[in-house]
């Protein structure tokens, strides 16, 4: 959810680094047991399982490398930070284009190269060592401006200035349309991403969102509720889960542990994060988890370094049933939320978040 920032305020997308308002949305303290998720026979022993079995990480350097190269940065990122499950970010052609040939460029800048065998490189070394990998997509956007149509129950998210609402403009300068999250913008999407998603590899989609932008939250919330209890069976049919980004725990209710394989909240405020370190504590949480991405650069308490915030958030989170959202590329870790935006860990860096 890096982008939100474009859809309220004209400011700069990658490095506004503005507090988002704390909404209403609450994460229960008790859900239901997840459902049975469809195995695809993959190569991941876990890859059916609801639930996080170590940390969660990043990928956003898909360009074109040797084998062993690609291997490497999995290998680091499992076996010295004992990460578990992959977000693959921004690894698309386009909003509405999974893939296209061999080779692509990104869909924000057009400027980063992304080859297919890489992608399926690191698939593939996951899944030997026991990981899973996730495939990023904007679950409200799309390229076309012209998919709106109420007969099918699809229309264009309107804000509460009661205009229609945009991602971007990117660095391209392209903005894209979006589109109210409900059961049939579920089909719609799953239409155009779970085929392509079941056959590369992944064993599930992260829905990204843009946090609360409608104008009746209550409407925002029941629509993404039916998005995703509606996508799951669909994507349960292709072998697939999926988990979506709760932007500070909006739009949560306990009833959706059963579609979603863990919950994820992306929180921009340090009140956020309290409240979901309470939240996330609660005994049902202790056999799911969940994950916090909170950027090491985002409300930094007044004397702290990002390298102070990020450890220690990495060693708090694991204490309240969740882990910390820093690490990916192999070594490198997070400053905000453009994620190729990631710099190298520092050595100490390395000591500190590295497994026991």
């Amino acid at each position: 959810m890096r982008r939100i920032e474009s859809v309220w305020r004209s400011v700069a997308v990658f490095l506004g680094l503005i507090g988002l308002a704390a909404c209403d949305g609450s994460l229960a303290a008790h859900g239901s047991a997840a459902a049975d998720s469809v195995d695809d026979g993959g190569d991941a022993a876990t890859s059916a399982a609801p639930g996080l079995q170590g940390n969660y990480g990043f990928l956003t350097n898909y360009a074109c490398q040797s084998e062993s190269a690609a291997r490497g940065t999995i290998d680091t990122m499992v076996q010295t930070f004992g990460i578990t499950d992959v977000q693959f970010y921004d690894w698309f052609a386009s909003y509405s284009t999974p893939t296209s040939g061999a080779e692509w460029t990104d869909p924000w800048f057009h400027s980063r190269q992304i080859c297919s065998q890489t992608i399926q490189w690191y698939i593939d070394e996951l899944h030997l060592q026991g990981a899973r990998a996730w495939a990023y997509v904007q679950s409200i956007a799309a390229e076309e401006n012209n998919l709106a149509n109420p007969a099918q129950g699809i229309y264009p998210l309107v804000n509460a200035q009661g205009t229609p609402a945009v991602l971007g403009p990117s660095g391209a300068g392209v903005t894209y349309p979006l589109y109210f999250a409900n059961a049939a913008w579920a089909q719609h999407q799953v239409g155009v991403w779970g085929s392509a998603v079941a056959s590369l590899g992944f064993d599930g989609i992260h829905w990204d969102t843009l946090g609360p932008i409608a104008a009746d939250y209550g409407a925002e919330t029941a629509g993404f509720d039916a998005f995703l209890t509606t996508a799951a069976p669909l994507l349960s049919n292709l072998g697939l889960l999926q988990t979506m980004n709760f932007v500070n725990v909006s739009w949560w209710d306990d009833s959706l542990l059963a579609v979603v394989a863990f919950p994820y909240a992306e929180v921009w405020t340090m009140a956020i994060e309290q409240q979901l370190y309470t939240a996330m504590s609660a005994p049902v949480m202790q056999s799911r988890w969940g994950v916090m991405a909170f950027y090491p650069s985002v409300d930094m308490p007044a004397g702290w370094t990002q390298s102070q915030v990020m450890v220690a958030r990495w060693n708090e989170a694991p204490q309240h049933n969740l882990h910390y959202l820093v690490i990916g590329d192999g070594s490198e870790r997070l400053v905000n939320q453009y994620f190729p935006s990631d710099v190298p860990l520092t050595a100490a860096e390395i000591t500190a978040l590295s497994q026991p």
